[in-house]
């Protein structure tokens, strides 16, 4: 039953008969304690709830749901699992097509040889030949370093047209403003380098490519990370702390319900001390993600 705007669990909330709330539905957006933001940004925009905006979580939704140390989420995230839950049973935002790899799609930099779980999984997600595929490819995070970037870009992409992909069908894009959305929606895969996940997300949080990044992961368009372009998808990907003086600096897109580390050596234990799962990713490794959860792909 949905019971409130952001997924929180009205029904169980102590305040509920305590100060005789009504709750953010039937009170139109003004609980106990008074004008609620996020109740009054959903009905403003037609919403039932915050699982049907396609840019969950926004930075309102995500300061509630993971950074407030008193009325926060416990465990983090649960407001938003819960909205994104209502709106996968009613038959949106069903998502399922997100790959977070640790070190892309081969062991070698000579790309001889290929990960092939991985492939496997990107060809499932996808359901087209690589041929027709559009790729966007996203080299941002390692634009501080020019001769870096076009070294990455390019064993990425020469690793694309080995597995299948055309040559004609890749575009290559630094994050600059000048991309709509409706030209980012007429690619079938955005793809992300690794480099530096906080410098990609400052670019994108600038330009508002944050944004269409997530409308692209729900309309159910491959998303697919390298080291960290993968950890961009994270809730945080400073997960040693949150930074309280600039929390949004380290917010990621929130698609992962986990903490996760890349380039671990083999045996490397998941930490324990975190406020959500952790996994330590592997080289050979991959997380696939949707809206109902993950799972870790082995090479």
């Amino acid at each position: 039953m949905i019971d409130s705007r952001c997924g929180l669990s009205c029904s169980d909330c102590s305040w509920k008969s305590s100060q005789s709330c009504g709750g953010c539905i039937e009170t139109d957006g003004h609980p106990f304690h008074g004008e609620c933001p996020v109740a009054l940004c959903c009905q403003d925009k037609g919403y039932n709830h915050c699982g049907e905006c396609d840019i969950i979580p926004c930075d309102t939704l995500y300061a509630y749901s993971y950074l407030d140390p008193e009325h926060g989420d416990k465990p983090q995230g649960a407001r938003v699992e819960q909205c994104r839950r209502w709106a996968a049973e009613s038959g949106k935002q069903a998502w399922k097509n997100v790959l977070l790899t640790d070190s892309g799609f081969y062991f070698d930099v000579e790309l001889e040889k290929p990960i092939t779980a991985l492939i496997d999984r990107l060809r499932e997600m996808l359901a087209k030949p690589f041929a027709d595929a559009k790729v966007l490819l996203i080299p941002t995070a390692t634009m501080r370093n020019k001769a870096m970037a076009k070294e990455i870009t390019e064993r990425l992409r020469n690793g694309l047209l080995k597995m299948g992909f055309s040559a004609e069908n890749i575009v290559v894009h630094d994050i600059d403003g000048s991309l709509s959305e409706s030209e980012a929606m007429q690619f079938d895969i955005i793809y992300f380098t690794g480099g530096s996940a906080p410098y990609l997300n400052k670019r994108a949080r600038e330009t508002g490519f944050d944004r269409i990044i997530k409308k692209m992961v729900y309309a159910n368009k491959v998303y697919i990370g390298v080291s960290g372009g993968s950890m961009l998808a994270m809730v945080n990907f400073n997960i040693n702390k949150f930074s309280r003086q600039n929390p949004m600096v380290y917010a990621g897109l929130s698609l992962l319900h986990a903490y996760f580390s890349v380039h671990n050596d083999p045996g490397t234990q998941n930490r324990t001390d975190l406020p959500l799962p952790h996994i330590a990713l592997k080289r050979n490794q991959a997380i696939a993600v949707s809206w109902d959860g993950y799972e870790v792909i082995d090479g």
